[in-house]
């Protein structure tokens, strides 16, 4: 199977930033951006962790009437900034492996018709995650939970946060620039600098 990161690897930007602003602007969501902004304060000072910071931020999932509806609305506003070169790539066993929220991209994955999503098990109720936010080493075991590591025959992402997921796979290759595609140690063998 291909695995993919989904943000800025065959989506244009960041879906959970896109969908905070989505939601922000919202009459009786907008005052939930001040709290978002402590938080991510917080998360970044080291006060709080990551997956503490995403639970609080997402509270304002408890006054969403129609969470279907409200991602139908959403989806149909961004998926223009899907990346044409992954239509060109795609296979039906494609599984994208994201700290992104499942419920936020379980839509568009059932869109693509492909096999399968590794994502931040998170209660699209309340906020509440089950483990940890599904980066970075956490991705790992979300994914290993799921299919297991020997599995991956090429991975695909934008940062080397995901080296963890990479080193996993037959073929790993960084998406940067405009979606060019370049194979993972070549890339930053040449970037050290993005090592970080």
């Amino acid at each position: 199977m291909n695995v993919y990161d989904f943000d800025k690897t065959i989506f244009v930007g960041d879906t959970e930033d896109r969908f905070f602003e989505f939601m922000f602007q919202k009459k009786g969501f907008r005052h939930y951006k001040v709290a978002f902004k402590i938080y991510d304060l917080m998360n970044k000072m080291h006060l709080i962790t990551k997956t503490r910071s995403r639970e609080l931020q997402y509270r304002f999932l408890r006054d969403i009437d129609d969470l279907d509806a409200t991602l139908k609305a959403y989806w149909a506003e961004i998926e223009q900034y899907m990346m044409p070169w992954y239509f060109e790539a795609k296979r039906d066993d494609d599984v994208i492996a994201s700290g992104t929220p499942r419920f936020i991209l379980e839509p568009i994955v059932q869109k693509l018709g492909i096999g399968g999503l590794v994502a931040t098990e998170m209660d699209p109720k309340t906020g509440k995650i089950d483990g940890d936010f599904a980066i970075g080493e956490f991705k790992v075991v979300n994914f290993k939970n799921q299919y297991g590591l020997d599995c991956i025959d090429k991975f695909y992402s934008d940062a080397y946060s995901d080296h963890y997921l990479a080193e996993y796979a037959k073929e790993a290759y960084v998406v940067h620039d405009d979606q060019q595609i370049t194979e993972w140690n070549e890339w930053f063998n040449a970037h050290p600098e993005l090592k970080k």
